[in-house]
């Protein structure tokens, strides 16, 4: 019992090796959620810890603005003892004080202000923060003005803001007394919209009695929030941020369903990329296939007139022929051969530099019905032998055109050599020129074979050969006749329209600008 042998399709194959890793991955994807949910509110924590700073980092830049501002408008050039201002133009700012200080210690005896009070608690807030003062020293000497926050319970909001500056040996302890209401609503409420944009909701609360500050909402502010921290120079003020509309978890299968349809998206480009990848086969292998055809109708074609050259040649060599007239026909023959080979090597050279971009066109006044007249003549004597009768309806009244006149002949060679080709027992050509709008055109139709709409959108192509019916087995070619012509046209800024039924012929107008400016392509 002979066993039978299995096969796998190669489209299963492709198949298995798309859909098995992206299923996989897929359950993974689903499995794995609560770890990715955990992965993405670190990384998103970590990201609203960012936010928070930048907001901290902004409320330090406007103090400082403000410094800058004070010591160019409010410091007196002698200020030896404590000195005391209330500056007008910020009205987050009760006061600024000015204090010196000694480099070996914090020395308050000589500190007073207006408000007893108030300066009692301020002496008692800075010895309390005595070390944080001295590393203010540090950061001096290291060329970095940093400026702490400390509470004070004088009044609810109100905070002081405290920095180190020195005048030659000696150091001055410097003291803002803010708003901090006012600082945070006013000035850092600005900041705050932006930051949050359409994302994010920011809120500033007191610390001790969860007050709301300031909220990025207009109308409404949140109880939780997903990161919380105190401010930098506000330590009676929380900050605190949260993502507007959607939750971590909801985040999380979010990401999750849009891998999944990532994935989804993936499989289909793969696919796409499989089937493009076989078009591009198939279409490599046609046109390998197309070329083997057009190096075998090519070499026939050189092969014939070559063989009649040789041929006739070898004769008038020999010295065979005593009759003048004979003679004088076989120099005819091998003059009209070696042109038509002239012709199908012109062909190649044009395509091989149309495929190559060095294909110029020069242009300059051309006369269409000019080169109507001379190819006519030209080939007169091929029309008498193929047995073909050629009709002229040429418009006297065409002006000059800006052409390329060796290209518009090659056009309308090509046009004559196919309609010669694909004509069958009626043999006959017309040829018109005229004009149709902003275009003059050069029209050659035939009573031939015709061809079909289907091959009518392929007969423009470079190779393509009809190749339906025997006339058309019969009648060999290079296919690159028409790409040919569509190439020279093009760069003329014209266009070539084809109007064909099968079996009643075809004609071809080629239609040039009359106003073309090209000059050289």
């Amino acid at each position: 019992m002979s066993a039978k042998r299995f096969t796998i399709k190669p489209w299963l194959i492709v198949g298995l090796l798309l859909v098995i890793p992206t299923s996989l991955f897929t359950a993974i994807e689903l499995l794995t959620l609560s770890d990715q949910e955990e992965v993405i509110e670190s990384i998103y924590t970590d990201q609203l810890e960012s936010v928070l700073y930048s907001i901290n980092q902004y409320a330090d830049d406007v103090s400082n603005t403000w410094i800058d501002n004070i010591y160019k408008e409010l410091i007196p050039s002698d200020h030896s003892e404590t000195f005391e201002s209330y500056p007008a133009d910020v009205p987050q700012i009760e006061s600024f004080i000015l204090h010196p200080i000694h480099d070996s210690s914090l020395n308050l005896d000589n500190f007073q202000i207006k408000n007893d009070s108030l300066q009692t608690e301020i002496k008692a807030q800075l010895l309390a923060n005595e070390t944080s003062i001295a590393q203010l020293k540090r950061y001096l000497k290291s060329g970095y003005r940093k400026i702490i926050g400390l509470d004070l319970e004088y009044h609810k909001h109100l905070s002081m803001l405290v920095f180190l500056s020195k005048d030659k040996e000696l150091y001055y302890l410097n003291i803002l007394l803010i708003n901090a209401q006012s600082f945070i609503s006013q000035a850092m409420a600005p900041r705050l919209q932006m930051v949050a944009g359409e994302d994010l909701i920011i809120v500033v609360r007191h610390n001790k009695t969860n007050e709301l500050i300031a909220c990025s909402l207009l109308n409404e502010a949140p109880e939780d929030v997903v990161k919380e921290q105190t401010l930098w120079l506000l330590p009676d003020y929380k900050l605190g941020i949260k993502p507007k509309g959607i939750s971590i978890s909801d985040l999380a299968r979010d990401r999750a369903r849009q891998n999944i349809g990532l994935l989804i998206l993936v499989d289909i480009l793969l696919l796409a990329g499989a089937w493009l990848f076989y078009r591009n086969v198939k279409r490599e292998l046609h046109l390998a296939k197309v070329k083997s055809d057009f190096v075998s109708n090519v070499s026939h074609e050189i092969r014939t007139p070559l063989a009649l050259i040789s041929m006739y040649a070898e004769t008038l060599q020999l010295g065979r022929l005593k009759d003048d007239t004979k003679r004088q026909k076989y120099y005819d023959i091998i003059y009209r051969e070696t042109q038509r080979l002239s012709g199908i090597v012109n062909n190649i050279l044009n395509f091989s530099k149309i495929e190559s971009g060095r294909q110029k066109l020069t242009f300059g006044r051309v006369d269409i019905n000019q080169i109507v007249d001379e190819v006519c003549h030209n080939y007169s004597y091929h029309f008498r032998e193929k047995g073909f009768s050629v009709d002229q309806q040429l418009d006297e009244s065409l002006p000059e055109i800006q052409g390329d006149n060796q290209a518009i002949t090659e056009c309308l060679i090509n046009l004559i050599d196919n309609a010669i080709k694909y004509s069958g027992d009626t043999k006959a050509i017309h040829i018109k020129t005229g004009q149709s709008g902003n275009y003059q055109f050069l029209q050659v139709c035939d009573k031939g074979i015709g061809i079909t709409e289907k091959e009518q959108k392929h007969i423009f192509e470079k190779f393509y050969r009809v190749t339906k019916g025997n006339l058309a087995l019969h009648a060999k070619g290079s296919g690159l006749g028409l790409s040919i012509v569509v190439h020279l046209v093009e760069g003329h800024k014209g266009k070539i329209e084809l109007e064909s039924k099968e079996g009643e012929g075809s004609c071809f107008k080629i239609l040039f600008p009359i106003n073309n400016q090209t000059k050289q392509k």
